[in-house]
This record gives structure tokens, sequence and C-alpha cells, in this order.
């Protein structure tokens, strides 16, 4: 795979285009700083290779929340801008006064600039982890995307009382862009389950915070995001299955989003090339205000959900480093390479009945609870 060169796409001068900052020069100085790190250090990508895993236990697959990956680091470091050429280079063009050419791009643009125009803010302190994976669904990864569709867990629905169309946030106006459903990955005979939310039926993400035991408290504060094995398991059955649904993908570096603790890790893996790679921690809350999000983590949430347009795969420098997962899942390889499937995987999620608000008593009813309420009493007197 040869290294992906400087971008030729011709670029058009800003001129009347919605977008043009004016005056915001600080924001695009905040812009060009992130994208500075990006193609510095901040955040690493590591690439990991696996020592043990039971992705092909012979007696039936595992669930996610069952997944024991144990993988060591690899003895090189690279830069997560070095995957997202196409989304960096567009961003520093955005940034000399240049829009791209390419109608799909410049939606993609109005997207980031139109949530960095809004000042969305958000409180995520949620003692629930169903509310909180609902707002950041409904007031990060989704507003993000280009298509602001995902699916939630519908066992979450269950979780936060929430009604089906209404978002955790404090906003009581607030609706949901996507909604509940089934978010189950996988094949049973090898790592399946569902995940917390799907972007466009491609993009997983886990909210892997533990529910508190203990009211008022969280137990997220010990969460160590870093080789998480459900996350890794993911991660490995999300690109293989996007890999069989959509072969003219440019590559199959597919990412998965990691939670917890106001944290996001990102996860990515080739299962052309098996190479795993794992970001460093990113911090979801801005330093300046607890309620906005920091200006990396939208950057990388609107590469990440947009990973079919803006990333570029791996760099021939990449290629070499092997995860050595289809050592490890050779036995059940073809499964995951043939069999996997999106939806009905695994045990039915017994669905939530809902209740009508109005119910009908007939004459016959309100004389037999007349007549049970009057029990009591009545017996009283024959005896």
């Amino acid at each position: 795979m040869a290294e992906h060169g400087p971008s030729t796409t011709k670029s058009r001068k800003l001129t009347d285009s919605p977008l043009l900052f004016k005056g915001d020069f600080l924001l695009k100085d905040e812009i060009s700083a992130v994208l500075f790190s990006l193609c510095s250090c901040k955040p690493v990508l590591l690439p990991y290779k696996f020592v043990s895993c039971n992705a092909a236990t012979p007696n039936g697959g595992a669930p996610f929340r069952k997944a024991f990956c144990d993988v060591e680091q690899l003895e090189k470091g690279f830069v997560l801008g070095d995957i997202f050429r196409r989304g960096v280079t567009i961003l520093i063009d955005f940034l000399y006064g240049k829009i791209p050419e390419a109608k799909h791009e410049r939606i993609l643009l109005e997207v980031l600039v139109r949530f960095l125009k809004s000042g969305e803010m958000v409180d995520l302190d949620f003692e629930n982890k169903a509310d909180m994976t609902a707002v950041l669904a409904n007031h990060l990864f989704g507003k993000l995307a280009i298509s602001s569709w995902y699916t939630i867990d519908e066992r979450n629905k269950l979780k936060s009382g929430q009604k089906e169309n209404k978002c955790s946030c404090s906003d009581k106006e607030c609706v949901l862009t996507g909604g509940y459903g089934d978010t189950s990955i996988g094949n049973p005979h090898v790592w399946h389950g569902s995940v917390d939310i799907i972007i466009r039926n491609e993009i997983a993400i886990q909210n892997l915070e533990e529910e508190s035991e203990i009211p008022s408290t969280k137990s997220s504060k010990h969460v160590n995001l870093r080789n998480d094995s459900q996350l890794v398991a993911g991660t490995i059955v999300s690109s293989f299955l996007q890999k069989r649904l959509h072969p003219d993908l440019s590559n199959f570096l597919i990412p998965s989003i990691g939670i917890a603790d106001d944290t996001m890790v990102i996860v990515f893996y080739d299962s052309e090339h098996d190479v795993l790679l794992e970001s460093s921690p990113i911090s979801l809350k801005s330093i300046s205000c607890e309620y906005k999000f920091s200006l990396q983590a939208v950057i990388i949430t609107w590469l990440v959900v947009n990973y079919r347009f803006l990333c570029t795969g791996l760099t021939d420098n990449m290629i070499p480093y092997k995860a050595e997962f289809f050592q490890q899942a050779k036995d059940k390889l073809t499964i995951y390479e043939n069999e996997l499937k999106m939806q009905n995987v695994g045990p039915t999620i017994v669905k939530e009945r809902v209740l009508p608000s109005e119910w009908h008593f007939s004459e016959f009813l309100e004389e037999s609870r007349k007549r049970l309420g009057d029990w009591p009493r009545t017996l009283k007197h024959e005896n």
C-alpha cells in the first residue's frame, strides 16, 4: 500500500460561503493547535499484538462482556493524524480559506463548522450510564456524523426511563435524532454481543463505565480504557463485518470508540492487514468549561465517525506490525470473514411492553370491584 501523499483535489476560495468564520480568528487558532497536535504525537497511536484470547473457543463463542484479550504493545509509536490524511488536509485548507470541490466533503466540513459555531453545551455528569450514553449519542457523535442517525441499545431505554424520542439531557424539549433498537453484531459461535451505540450501522461505541450499586456514586473512577477486552473484541468483529458488508471501501481500518469517566479512546483494526491500533485517552470535557466538549475531542470524533470519507488507512510503515489475530482465531477465522452479521445475534431481547394511558372499564367490572370492596363488611355482618 502506497503512502498517501498531499491531496491533489481542487479547492476554491471561501468568499460568501456559510463556512466563512468571520471574526473567529481565535477559534481558528485553536483548531490549528489541535491539528498540530494530531500531526505530532497527541494523542499517540500504538500498535498491539495478541498473546492470547478467547476469540475461537471450541465450545461456542464468547459475548463481548466475557471477551478475554491479552495483548502487548509493540515497540513502535504512530501519530493519529497519519491515518486521517484527507480529514487533516480538508481542515488545514479551511484554515487557509479554501473548501474542497467535492460536495460530500463540503457537507462534512459544514457539519463540523456548524457544531463549533453552535457552542454546544451539555452536562455529562450522570449517575446513570444509560443517560450518559444517550446524551453523547445525541449531542456529540450524532451531530458530527454526515448523517445524524444512530441506534442506541434498546436495553438502555429501560434503564434510563426516558420516552423513546426524548433525550436525557436537561433540555426537556430535546429529542433524539436516532432511536433505540437492536445493536447486536457478530456470530454466536465467536465473539458477539450488543454495543451501546452504532452510528449509521457502521461505527460501534461502547460505554465501558460500570453501574454503581451504591446510589449517588460512580464506579467509573477506576475504569481503565486502555486494552479493554470488550472494546478490542467489538472492534475486531466490527472490522470483519464492515469488510464483508462493504468490500468496496478504500481501506478496512475500522474504528470503534470506548468511553468512560469523561474520557474516550479510539481502537482501530484492519481485518485485511491484521493490524490493531489504539489511541491514548482523549478528554471529552473542555478545560475552560466543564459543560463543553474539548475541541480535540470534537475534531477527533468528527474524523472517526466520518472515517469512510476522512480515513486514508494504514501507511506502509504500519503494515508490518501485525496483531497476529489471524493465528489466534485460525480455527474459526472463516466465521469472522464470512458469517458475521448485524442484529438478531444471540439471545432475543425481551422488548418493553408499553401500556396504554387510558383504560375502559365496563359496568360489569365496576360492579365487580364494588362487590369486592364491600366483601369484608358483608362477610362480617353475615357472621
